[in-house]
């Protein structure tokens, strides 16, 4: 009885929930470029229907966040609700903003966090989505699915391309389908 509690125990403690949301999200320690090779989205700015992504610091969120296994390191967030029909827009910058460079493409991975049931699954599945540029890819682009997206809490996992590389910004956020996506920025003014 004890051996299984304490195997029980240790399988229940996964490698992200070991780490503190400071150590998890920590950019690479080198010189340069070499600080965004870990592609926490350290070297990028992300804005999600007119709003920026901040840092998620808060550890109970994380942890909870975390506990859900989806496979991605989510050290960024939004603070208000945005669109499920949302327009993002991505440009270099950060810690080392030449690693990017000209934005090429914007793609994402998205998981609904309501979706997960630890009983049923092993892990959380991505939903099927895109981004498609509203005109220039440093403009804005909007997301498509073939459903539309419910109401709830997401990690979308943005992966930005550029012409110098590319970096990854994994965002806690509320989709909520009254609001109304920010306009189309075509020309990435």
């Amino acid at each position: 009885m004890i051996i299984e509690s304490l195997i029980g125990l240790l399988l229940s403690v996964s490698p992200m929930a070991q780490h503190s949301q400071k150590e998890r999200c920590a950019h690479h320690q080198a010189a340069g470029e070499m600080m965004c090779v870990n592609r926490l989205g350290h070297c990028m700015e992300v804005t999600v229907d007119g709003q920026k992504t901040v840092p998620l610091t808060d550890e109970a969120t994380a942890q909870r966040v975390h506990a859900i296994k989806h496979d991605q390191d989510v050290c960024w967030q939004l603070t208000q609700p945005v669109s499920t029909k949302l327009r993002i827009s991505a440009k270099a910058g950060g810690i080392f903003p030449s690693f990017l460079g000209k934005i090429e493409k914007i793609g994402a991975h998205v998981y609904q966090l309501a979706d997960f049931d630890p009983k049923v699954d092993s892990r959380l599945d991505q939903m099927d989505v895109s981004l498609e540029p509203d005109g220039d890819p440093n403009g804005t682009w909007h997301l498509t699915s073939e459903h539309p997206l419910p109401a709830g809490e997401y990690v979308i996992a943005f992966q930005v391309f550029g012409v110098g590389n590319w970096d990854k910004q994994a965002v806690l956020l509320k989709l909520d389908p009254a609001l109304q996506p920010a306009p189309a920025d075509p020309a990435g003014k």
